[in-house]
């Protein structure tokens, strides 16, 4: 694991800051949704107005995680799961614009 880590950094230093610092961001998220989702049900109470913009900020960031990668695939010219992670990306980049809307 540590070794895939160094490789990806040794490749380019840009983009493993990049996507480490969206990974991070989306960690957070990911986290207060839970915190806020667990409380919501031990409390029996409706969820904060808050949850959709939370819910928009954690897909977006992994939405923008996955633009990183597509970016550094097309640089380095990396075929190998290409497609799917296009999808993937405009499924995830789509998403939140659905949730920002209601």
């Amino acid at each position: 694991m540590l070794n895939k880590v160094g490789e990806e950094y040794r490749k380019s230093k840009l983009f493993f800051v990049i996507k480490a610092f969206l990974s991070v961001i989306t960690l957070y998220f990911a986290v207060r949704v839970m915190v806020m989702s667990i409380s919501a049900l031990l409390n029996f109470t409706p969820l904060a107005n808050n949850m959709n913009l939370l819910l928009f900020g954690m897909l977006f960031s992994l939405g923008l995680s996955n633009l990183v990668k597509v970016i550094e695939m097309l640089i380095y010219k990396e075929k190998e799961y290409f497609t799917l992670l296009i999808v993937s990306t405009i499924f995830i980049l789509v998403v939140p614009v659905f949730i920002f809307l209601i």
